[in-house]
């Protein structure tokens, strides 16, 4: 009788459990505003040069809980940034997320990068032949 009222207490707290339970220390780190600071994009010929965010080179991406992300650019077409629109994003492991992109343009509308993240700050690595990374800043 004493196994059954515990197996019945035990099932009764599984529907309990919340997302954010189940989510990673990266994957809650993950979610919220964050800033352009730095870019680098090489045109292909020797090694990137580091270039801070300004008016017309900036961009603001927000990854949410629901594991969607849209991003915003100030000025659309002065500045080619790694995230486009929107979409879904998925942390593989602790240095690769999965992005699916909702408008892919010239990019893949499924993808994997390579990031960092320390702290406040994330850094993206996009797939490109010469190299090249973006940083953000957390706002909140």
């Amino acid at each position: 009788m004493k196994k059954v009222l515990l197996f019945l207490v035990l099932i009764s707290l599984l529907p309990g459990c919340k997302k954010d339970e189940l989510m990673s220390a990266d994957e809650i780190s993950l979610i919220g505003k964050w800033n352009l600071t730095e870019f680098c994009v090489s045109a292909g010929a020797g090694p990137c040069e580091t270039k801070f965010s300004t008016v017309s080179y900036a961009q603001t991406v927000q990854f949410q809980k629901d594991g969607s992300f849209i991003q915003s650019v100030p000025e659309p077409g002065k500045f080619q940034t790694p995230l486009i629109s929107s979409g879904q994003y998925r942390l593989l492991n602790q240095s690769q997320i999965e992005l699916q992109f909702d408008q892919a343009s010239n990019l893949e509308s499924r993808t994997v990068w390579t990031y960092e993240l320390a702290g406040k700050r994330l850094t993206l690595y996009p797939l490109c032949i010469e190299g090249c990374y973006y940083t953000y800043v957390k706002t909140n």
